[in-house]
């Protein structure tokens, strides 16, 4: 192993011990406090999709509830230190996405850890399916750090996609629960819906509402060696979009974690081209979805909740070989999905073209694959969380 790996995975051994002692020293001054629930906000500054959902109907079922929202550092460092008293006395630790400190420490057993993943379905490979692959961890820093450990409730979409998940998680596939996705209960909730596209209809010129709007919105994909293609869709756009339709309007909604620079070039079309794109990062994906006629993505598992409103999707995936060979896939797009697949600029361009506003599509096989569960989805969650023997 090179001498800097060694040092700094010394560094991280060094680091937990002196974590998991703190955690201890605390937890045995406090009390488990059976009405706090501590809620992670990593993804995001403001509570939203999972997480938000969550949220109000805790609220609304369990009002007797304290929640604590937090913003994790999630780097090895002073900061970690001073979220031990949030979280070392609470009943319940929910997340939607990676969170260290719950990695580095032997939890209580009266705390409930509890994962709302952020993704449907199961689509590109992540955790523990990527170990020693170009874009995962290799399984020295996995004896140190064992990510996505500790976890007492996952809760996914699909009875299909358990084993992926426990494979992903390192954990037994019995902790693993089918009961759905949190946010796509507002999908069914018609009074959010009717509120959600007054908002977006509002932030778009008169023109831009006439339009047939495709929403585009690619997966995360990593920096430096752990990248996994260099496929940019800012530029894949900048290069057809002078021979886009007048008549469509690109809305471009970038992942949390994108690096801005890498919007760049969009950023400077948007100038220029303000009817026919526009970068979309005042409000959520899923938000958008309830206005947009299509959706475009690479990787995203957003897809999947798209399909559930029956609007035409399509995959761009040019890089599906390299793709495949540096992180992977669970199963196949064509196994999960519905949608159209596009592998050059040109059937982008096209298909980008022949949409039309008030389309229906036909997903009734992606949706039944990738979902047990589509309606009361959080409340229902929640009283399995609740009514947990001890």
């Amino acid at each position: 192993m090179p001498i800097k790996k060694t040092i700094r995975y010394t560094i991280h051994w060094l680091y937990k011990i002196i974590y998991q002692s703190s955690y201890a020293i605390m937890s045995k001054c406090r009390p488990i406090n059976e009405k706090k629930v501590v809620m992670s906000l990593y993804r995001s500054n403001k509570l939203e999709g999972n997480l938000k959902a969550f949220y109000n109907e805790v609220k609304k079922l369990h009002p007797e509830l304290e929640i604590q929202l937090i913003h994790p550092s999630n780097k090895i460092g002073y900061g970690m230190f001073k979220e031990i008293p949030h979280f070392c006395d609470a009943k319940y630790i929910v997340l939607d996405d990676y969170y260290l400190p719950v990695y580095l420490i032997h939890p209580r057993k009266e705390t409930r850890i509890v994962q709302l993943w952020h993704a449907a379905g199961a689509f590109k490979k992540f955790g523990y399916s990527t170990v020693d692959t170009k874009f995962g961890s290799d399984r020295k820093y996995l004896e140190i750090v064992p990510v996505h450990s500790n976890y007492t409730h996952v809760y996914v979409s699909s009875e299909q996609v358990i084993t992926q998940y426990a494979e992903a998680f390192n954990m037994p596939k019995g902790k693993i629960y089918p009961l759905g996705i949190p946010r796509i209960d507002y999908f069914s909730d018609e009074f959010y819906v009717k509120e959600i596209q007054q908002k977006l209809t509002k932030s778009l010129t008169v023109e831009q509402q006439r339009k047939t709007k495709i929403l585009i919105a690619p997966t995360y994909r990593a920096n430096a060696g752990q990248r996994e293609t260099e496929l940019n869709f800012s530029v894949e756009l900048t290069n057809i979009l002078k021979d886009i339709d007048s008549d469509k309007l690109l809305i471009f909604v970038p992942h949390p974690y994108v690096n801005k620079k890498e919007l760049q070039p969009l950023l400077d079309l948007q100038h220029k081209h303000q009817e026919q794109i526009i970068i979309g990062e005042n409000f959520s994906i899923n938000e958008w979805m309830l206005v947009a006629d299509a959706f475009i993505t690479d990787y995203s598992s957003a897809v999947f909740e798209f399909a559930l409103l029956k609007k035409p999707l399509a995959h761009y995936v040019p890089d599906l070989p390299e793709y495949q060979k540096n992180r992977g896939f669970y199963n196949s797009i064509e196994n999960i999905s519905d949608g159209t697949i596009l592998t050059n600029s040109k059937q982008l361009l096209h298909w980008i073209n022949e949409r039309r506003t008030g389309e229906f599509y036909n997903t009734d096989r992606m949706i039944q694959y990738n979902f047990s569960v589509t309606s009361n989805v959080t409340k229902g969650i929640i009283e399995h969380l609740m009514n947990y023997p001890e």
